[in-house]
């Protein structure tokens, strides 16, 4: 499955699914959107914010009001699909990057599965975020754990995220070093080659000058 994750046949679309979803799910005006929720609630839901008590939820759903609920609502059913687009989308990033710095297969293959930690996570959320709104106008007894998830969750994907910047810094500190190595063997073999020519000069010009003595010596 690593294999599968880290090859470019499978990142390219993952990328591109996940930079258009997320470029919808996040900045549009869409009605599934969260800035339309953020819109019509006066305030980020939820399952954007660091961390959110029971009351938090339940004030929440107070103040959206029925429209800013039925908004939720529909953000709710296109985070169905977030988790596993940017599991999948992250999940490859790290197999292709790590595969080709780390020779361990079970340290990548435990990297590898950061993400969909985190998505599970997610999915937990949301599922507490489902509860809270057919309870409504009644307190679901999970909405204390609502928040509790999306910390988790938060946490799982920034250590996801750390691991995949640490792996392409090392990746790009590579490259460079390469270049750099490439650079300094060039200028090598440029200095050993002008200094060839220089000496291969001189030895012309000394046998003519030679040539030259011995004639006026014969003459």
């Amino acid at each position: 499955m690593v294999r599968s994750l880290g090859s470019r046949r499978f990142w390219i679309p993952s990328a591109a699914v996940f930079v258009v979803f997320a470029a919808i799910f996040f900045q549009s005006s869409a009605p599934f959107s969260i800035s339309e929720v953020e819109s019509v609630c006066g305030q980020a839901p939820p399952d954007v914010q660091n961390f959110t008590t029971g009351d938090d939820v339940s004030g929440f759903l107070d103040a959206c009001g029925a429209e800013g609920r039925a908004a939720y609502r529909n953000m709710q059913i296109a985070d169905l699909f977030y988790p596993a687009v940017y599991g999948l989308f992250v999940a490859s990033s790290l197999a292709l990057s790590l595969a080709k710095i780390s020779s361990s297969s079970r340290w990548v293959s435990r990297a590898v599965a950061l993400p969909f930690v985190g998505a599970g996570f997610d999915y937990l959320e949301n599922t507490f975020a489902w509860i809270a709104l057919t309870s409504y106008p009644g307190d679901a007894s999970t909405n204390s754990l609502l928040g509790l998830a999306g910390t988790a969750k938060t946490a799982t994907y920034w250590i996801s995220g750390l691991v995949l910047i640490g792996a392409l810094v090392v990746l790009v500190a590579r490259r460079l070093r390469r270049l750099i190595g490439a650079r300094k063997a060039d200028r090598h073999r440029d200095l050993h080659r002008d200094l060839h020519q220089d000496l291969h000069h001189g030895d012309v010009v000394g046998h003519r000058e030679s040539a030259h003595v011995g004639a006026g010596a014969r003459r």
